[in-house]
């Protein structure tokens, strides 16, 4: 992407938009499409805390800046990526490409412009090979659909529950679509016993420490609990960072499966149903 930054301390805006703290600071995301037109979106957060758009914790206006911009560049050509691709295997007409540009600017707790970013988006373009991946991608998961009705099926049998209907063909598409998603998202981040496993490191980490600068103070070894305090201020940052990441991550999974639930609530509507608003 074609994009130009800069860093600057004056240009402070309007009283109005000062915010409480020296730690605290405000994003202003411009989006301009094609035809010119702009939409705004705004945002703020307090250095040392999970960002909102990203979760990463920053400490500073350019990882601020960095973060929320490139996320939000990157979440507009990727989900006019797949909107292409969707339309392409379905056959029918191709979206447009949204937003030609996009300008971020990041302001202080006063106000003041801090650093700004903007950027021509470049968007990515689709081969047929992307499109025939994408096809045998969706075969795999419609392939998996009918193994989970299988299991679902002798479930209900052994139950004595009525055996679930055959997927409605009109639907077959959303659901493996739906399935992809909630795989997309669990995939996109760290399990949840993996953040678990490093917040249980870095925290038993921090407590080992801070044990041995107790005993190194009360042993009158200045040293050795300067080591271990070193150690303390070293990791207590990750005890926070991985605090945080184990809880949007388990938000994450959450939300993952409320996509699987949806999926299956879809794949168990009858043929003889018509399909939900919007699906085909």
């Amino acid at each position: 992407m074609d994009d130009s930054t800069s860093v600057e301390g004056s240009a402070a805006m309007d009283d109005s938009a000062a915010m409480d703290g020296s730690d605290t600071y405000r994003w202003e995301i411009i989006y301009t499409g094609f035809d010119d037109s702009t939409r705004v979106d705004v945002g703020d957060g307090r250095f040392g805390s999970p960002e909102e758009i990203t979760g990463r914790v920053c400490r500073n206006y350019v990882e601020v800046g960095t973060a929320v911009f490139d996320t939000l560049c990157e979440d507009i050509t990727d989900q006019h990526y797949h909107d292409v691709l969707d339309a392409r295997v379905e056959d029918s007409a191709e979206p447009e490409r949204p937003t030609r540009a996009v300008s971020a600017t990041v302001f202080d707790h006063q106000g003041a412009r801090k650093v700004s970013f903007a950027a021509e988006l470049v968007y990515r373009e689709i081969s047929e090979n992307d499109v025939r991946g994408y096809r045998a991608e969706l075969a795999e998961w419609e392939h998996k659909e009918e193994l989970r009705r299988a299991r679902r099926a002798k479930a209900a049998a052994a139950a004595g529950r009525p055996t679930p209907q055959a997927l409605n063909p009109a639907l077959r598409g959303l659901v493996s679509t739906l399935r992809i998603e909630a795989d997309t998202v669990r995939e996109e981040i760290f399990t949840p016993d993996h953040c678990r496993e490093q917040l249980a490191l870095a925290e038993n980490t921090v407590a080992a420490a801070l044990a041995a600068k107790t005993a190194a103070e009360k042993g009158g070894n200045v040293t050795e609990a300067a080591h271990a305090h070193a150690y303390i201020q070293r990791w207590q940052p990750r005890v926070m960072r991985w605090a945080s990441m184990l809880e949007l991550t388990t938000e994450a999974y959450m939300d993952a499966a409320a996509v699987d639930a949806e999926a299956e609530r879809i794949a168990n509507i009858p043929e003889t149903e018509p399909p939900p608003n919007g699906t085909i």
